[in-house]
């Protein structure tokens, strides 16, 4: 086997030396696929054997109820989560890099590039209560709106950071490995940068999404086996709670906002 400056298997290598030895046709399908032989030997597998543990210390942080879980098919499902970020993005990604190179200009290519720009080239701020629902409020005299209007601001502002710290390291940890080995990245234009940043935040979202579920259905106390419902049939179950058992839900995650470690 050979094996580049940092003791990874390297694609090229291994192609020419080896290439003599492959069976009767294999060769020439290698050759017209190199690129994508490369992709998936390199790219592809270094960064998934390495995104995987990353992903379950970042969990292990950010989830920490997800320690406490000892049945088979909820860790199961916990690990699928871990050993799949990053599966869908790397091929994205290599479609960006590949329009590239054929010169697609991606403004002509997304319908809805204006609102691209505006949602993921420009910093989100924290909501802010609505002063036109100040009519809603008439019992309120100014001073207790005033009141209230800077409680509710406050709380959002609290709930915005803690969303958006934790969106920035599950980031900085994906794209920290990404970066590091699909150097072909380093070359998009400031418009494919954009694209860039919405296939991460997408991929957040998958993250975000499917923990954000099983955390619940850890703290619903659902049965084992229930792991396995679909999204419709979870939202179902979870809609038949009493509101008791959602106030100690809502309580729950209210105290992990505050930096409890539940």
């Amino acid at each position: 086997m050979e094996f580049d400056n940092e003791g990874n298997l390297d694609f090229q290598a291994w192609f020419y030396l080896n290439k003599k030895n492959f069976p009767p046709g294999l060769e020439v399908i290698l050759e017209n696929g190199y690129d994508s032989f490369f992709f998936l030997f390199n790219v592809y597998r270094r960064t998934m054997d390495q995104m995987a543990p990353a992903m379950r210390q970042l969990m292990t942080r950010q989830y920490p109820v997800f320690t406490t879980e000892k049945r088979p098919l909820v860790k199961e499902f916990i690990d699928i989560i871990a050993t799949t970020i990053g599966y869908s993005l790397l091929f994205r990604l290599k479609n960006l890099v590949d329009d590239q190179k054929k010169g697609v200009k991606i403004r002509e290519k997304y319908a809805y590039w204006e609102e691209m720009i505006a949602f993921y080239a420009r910093p989100h701020e924290a909501p802010v209560v609505d002063q036109n629902k100040r009519p809603k409020y008439r019992w309120l005299n100014d001073e207790k709106w005033k009141s209230l209007v800077e409680m509710e601001n406050t709380k959002m502002l609290a709930l915005f950071n803690w969303k958006q710290s934790r969106k920035f390291e599950f980031i900085d940890i994906v794209q920290t490995i990404v970066l590091e080995n699909f150097k072909e990245l380093e070359d998009l234009n400031p418009d494919e940068w954009i694209v860039y940043a919405a296939y991460m935040s997408d991929e957040y979202e998958y993250y975000q999404t499917s923990c954000d579920n099983v955390e619940l259905f850890i703290d619903c106390g659902f049965q084992e086996e229930e792991i396995k419902l679909s999204d419709a049939e979870f939202r179902r179950k979870y809609a038949n709670l009493s509101p008791d058992v959602k106030d100690k839900l809502a309580t729950l995650r209210n105290r992990r906002i505050s930096g409890e470690a539940i």
